[in-house]
């Protein structure tokens, strides 16, 4: 399935480049020992990455808007808010991203999926809507199939041309994701994207896989949308995250 996402973060974001480097080259985001209240922001850039805050992101029915104070701190964790949908305007939602593009990698992130119906929670390697892998989670369709959804989690590669299949594989929860933290993981090479969770191997993709440099994304977001995101969320959701590992320039059998 195809979620559209617009990326209009300002140019500055791109400053740099990262690409080819050896496995060593790695960032290791640990929220365990952050508390309510503290400098989001502040915290992230210590690790080149920062909060997203832009507006009218397109998705249908309704757009979207990420919104930098819907990403706090809970204590030991980075919490991603989406607000109870007000009936009127655009969805509240949250986005992180890194500051720095780079080539191939290995993206690691524990997080624990929001109880509230109506939600995609993203992880991405990105570029745009043509260079893209994400791992999905619909938090409406999770465990229970909808008409239009089976249940599970999505893994993909976006089409490199417009109009065109994206490669894309839905992956049944072997548990319940809102009860606990677990890691989910993408290492992307230029042959191949490999999916896990918790360590094991759920899937890999060869078709479509992004050949240029991108960023690491993490974003909670809803539209409505009853072949997606479903929703609009009737109550605050929050997805919570503990731990961010990146592997820049990887090499599988070094990691």
């Amino acid at each position: 399935m195809i979620s559209p996402r617009h990326l209009l973060l300002s140019s500055a974001l791109f400053s740099a480049v990262a690409y080819g480097q050896s496995c060593s080259d790695s960032t290791t985001v640990d929220f365990s020992g952050v508390s309510s209240g503290q400098d989001v922001a502040e915290f992230l850039s210590q690790f080149n990455m920062g909060v997203s805050n832009y507006n009218n992101v397109p998705s249908t029915p309704i757009l979207h808007d990420f919104v930098n104070s819907n990403v706090a701190f809970g204590d030991g964790v980075l919490e991603m808010k989406v607000q109870a949908y007000s009936g009127s305007g655009n969805v509240q939602s949250s986005e992180i991203v890194s500051n720095d593009e780079f080539l191939y990698g290995s993206l690691r992130v524990t997080m624990k999926s929001s109880k509230t119906k109506g939600i995609c929670e993203g992880i991405f390697f990105f570029k745009s809507d043509l260079q893209e892998t994400d791992i999905e989670l619909l938090t409406t369709t999770s465990l229970e199939a909808s008409a239009d959804l089976p249940a599970g989690f999505w893994t993909t590669n976006q089409a490199h041309v417009a109009d065109e299949d994206s490669t894309s594989e839905n992956i049944a929860f072997a548990f319940d994701p809102t009860e606990d933290f677990h890691e989910y993981r993408i290492d992307w090479t230029a042959d191949a994207t490999t999916f896990f969770v918790d360590g094991s191997q759920v899937n890999e993709l060869t078709d479509n896989v992004p050949n240029v440099p991108g960023l690491f994304i993490f974003n909670a977001w809803s539209s409505g949308d009853p072949q997606w995101s479903a929703g609009p969320p009737t109550e605050d959701s929050i997805s919570q995250i503990s731990k961010i590992v990146l592997y820049k320039g990887f090499v599988p059998q070094d990691c």
